[in-house]
């Protein structure tokens, strides 16, 4: 059996930047002087060292994140606090992501962005889909646009590219 290199890839600030000033949804408001409440985002995956990755770059832009590392926890959480948005990780298998899908599905109302691997089937249920091999950057564009217009998603299955 081979083993799996991990690789990673380093975002600059001065790429995330533009993000910030968009993300002025996601935290205070310029200029008013009065405070929202972050953006709050679930994200799970399988995958501890992803969770931390995720959480830190989710973070970056002001938004509160809380991580799970299974499908259980990721439900347990639902139950008992509300998200702006579920961010469901290539690193569970499909399988997985399906039943993770209709089981967060049941128990919250916050729209599921699912990253997928572009050899992958589409994820039925997922209110969006992301190419996981896209970089962070557009990961936290993407997010930013769902949340800018979260009324609820327009499109079942929108990809964001």
């Amino acid at each position: 059996m081979g083993t799996r290199k991990t690789t990673f890839e380093v975002v600059s600030l001065a790429a995330i930047a533009p993000l910030i000033g968009d993300a002025q949804i996601l935290g205070e408001p310029e200029g008013t002087g009065a405070k929202t409440t972050a953006r709050r985002i679930l994200s799970v995956t399988y995958d501890p060292s992803l969770a931390t990755t995720r959480e830190m770059l989710f973070s970056s832009i002001g938004l509160h994140v809380t991580s799970a590392l299974t499908l259980e926890d990721a439900i347990g959480l639902c139950q008992n606090k509300s998200f702006d948005l579920i961010v469901v990780g290539h690193s569970i298998p499909i399988d997985r992501r399906q039943l993770m899908v209709k089981g967060l599905r049941r128990c919250c109302d916050a729209p599921i962005l699912a990253l997928y691997r572009p050899v992958e089937p589409s994820l039925p249920g997922a209110d969006y889909t992301f190419d996981s091999t896209q970089s962070p950057v557009a990961l936290l564009a993407a997010i930013t646009n769902i949340l800018k217009s979260k009324t609820g998603p327009s499109l079942e299955n929108a990809s964001i590219s």
